[in-house]
């Protein structure tokens, strides 16, 4: 996408998240719908720079297995109420296309097909990114090389205030003026 600016042009950044919105959304409606909520353990959802785990207390109707969740079934929703509310709600079109819609979401927006792992309490699904979509975090580098930069420009009372902060950083700037730089607040706020 481009925006025109005169004769220039500005290329403008768009973020492309390795999950599709629709298949996210389904994924997250079928994991209210199917869940049991007297096991008490919450939808526990894990998110990582290429991965995004759904996991969910549950199980699949009886004599079904994986292979019947993938192909075409007839829903059979743990808490029929609540898929009843979300169809009342407009959330879901119909009992029994939310795999479908995830699996058709996922390939519509050229990223791996979701793995889904069954087991006898709990179905989890997995989504996992392509390598062009996955935001490598560089804090750790950047950090180390930002951090030598700024501690040789400091003096010993800043160095000092650092350190404090990266034991509690709830200090107050009473306790740093007084303990920290030694000085009055009015004068080390003016400082700092």
């Amino acid at each position: 996408m481009q925006m025109g600016l005169g004769w220039r042009f500005l290329q403008l950044r768009i973020e492309r998240y390795f999950v599709p919105e629709e298949a996210l959304r389904e994924a997250l409606l079928n994991a209210l719908c199917h869940k049991q909520y007297q096991s008490g353990v919450p939808i526990q959802i894990s998110v990582y720079e290429d991965k995004l785990y759904i996991a969910n207390c549950g199980c699949l109707p009886e004599n079904w297995t994986l292979e019947n969740l993938m192909s075409k079934h007839a829903s059979s929703p743990y808490n029929p109420n609540i898929a009843h509310v979300f169809y009342l709600a407009g959330f879901i079109e119909s009992w029994g296309r939310g795999i479908e819609k995830i699996c058709s979401a996922c390939e519509k927006d050229g990223v791996p097909q979701p793995e889904y792992t069954v087991n006898p309490g709990d179905i989890m699904i997995k989504f996992s990114a392509p390598e062009d979509r996955v935001i490598r975090s560089v804090t750790g580098r950047v950090t180390e090389k930002v951090t030598d930069k700024v501690t040789d420009t400091l003096d010993e009372t800043s160095l000092k205030i650092l350190n404090l902060l990266a034991v509690d950083p709830a200090y107050t700037t009473t306790f740093l003026a007084d303990v920290g730089a030694g000085r009055s607040r009015p004068y080390f706020v003016g400082s700092i």
